[in-house]
């Protein structure tokens, strides 16, 4: 199901140009870009969309949403939003199956829908951005379509637990990881997705998820790490900064609003106090204009009191952030 405004015929050719074999072939590569959500991230999935669609200047690029267990007002709700921003967003319908509904901690069984895109993405489609619903793309994100993965199926970004050595050893252990490797963070994903098709990268994952679930407190995020182990093309953390990392980044790409609090809650962190507004706007004239909720200015001060406390208490803990990703 598309959701959006019409295109013109040469929009509607989605191939693009990279460096890869295929190019050389003479083949051009078809991409896309992709969101899951269900329907209480919803508005927060069609910004993120939204956000790489302003930050493409040259290559055109399909916009997937997984809708998890959608009604049909809440897709059409996704089209009136795509109409409004004059872009096309194509809803891929997803029921939660029973084996999707195993996810642990403060994340939803709506987390696993990721785990099984490769039953519902179309065919055509051979370069595939993967992104978290809690993500905006800040700056141009062009290249991402036009890079070389250097034969690898998966490029990723370092999570921020890779800063603290000791933590990031107990998690790879934890959860069947070689010794001394790399673990990315699962909120921009960037896939030869003719490789992960062709290999059933995918249908792994799922069975290591099912035979390792009771281990993997991140859920699908520990699930990816093991399948990809070792053979992931590591990305500078512009194209993830996440929370902890934007003092680091000098000029992030894709921010990645990671923690429990969001800019769109009124409980919004003083560090995301910026992107509220981005939501606001682009939700304003929409249904979903109450998904946003201004802090009131009692909260403002609390937040910047909050975030200085942070600051200082974390002090050893920011060192170590540093040290780490000004070097990676």
């Amino acid at each position: 199901m598309i959701c959006g405004c019409g295109l013109a015929s040469n929009q509607l050719d989605i191939r693009h140009q990279f460096k890869s074999p295929l190019r050389e072939a003479g083949i051009l590569q078809q991409s896309a870009v992709i969101v899951c959500s269900d329907v209480n991230m919803l508005p927060a999935a069609c910004c993120t969309l939204l956000s790489v669609k302003r930050n493409l200047s040259s290559a055109t690029v399909e916009f997937l949403l997984l809708g998890i267990d959608l009604k049909p007002n809440e897709i059409a709700e996704v089209g009136n939003f795509a109409r409004l921003h004059g872009m096309a967003i194509k809803v891929l319908p997803y029921n939660t199956p029973d084996t999707a509904l195993q996810a642990r901690g403060r994340w939803s069984g709506a987390t696993l829908a990721r785990l099984y895109m490769d039953l519902h993405i179309p065919d055509h489609v051979e370069r595939l951005l993967y992104l978290d619903a809690d993500v905006l793309a800040v700056a141009p994100v062009d290249d991402l379509f036009a890079m070389d993965l250097q034969d690898k199926a998966l490029a990723a970004i370092d999570d921020y637990v890779m800063a603290f050595p000791e933590k990031a050893g107990a998690r790879q252990r934890k959860i069947g990881m070689r010794e001394g490797g790399r673990y990315f963070n699962a909120g921009v994903l960037l896939f030869d997705w003719s490789a992960c098709r062709s290999r059933g990268l995918f249908a792994r994952t799922r069975e290591i998820f099912e035979e390792r679930s009771h281990l993997f407190e991140n859920n699908d995020q520990d699930a990816l790490n093991v399948t990809f182990d070792g053979d992931w093309l590591v990305l500078d953390p512009r194209w993830n900064t996440q929370t902890g990392l934007l003092p680091f980044v000098g000029r992030p790409a894709i921010i990645h609003f990671t923690g429990r609090k969001k800019p769109w809650q009124a409980t919004v962190p003083w560090v995301h106090r910026r992107m509220a507004k981005r939501y606001a706007e682009d939700l304003a004239n929409t249904p979903w204009a109450s998904f946003c909720r201004q802090p009131s200015m009692t909260g403002r001060i609390a937040g910047f009191l909050s975030h200085l406390g942070k600051r200082i208490g974390g002090l050893a803990r920011l060192a170590r952030t540093r040290a780490y990703f000004s070097n990676s």
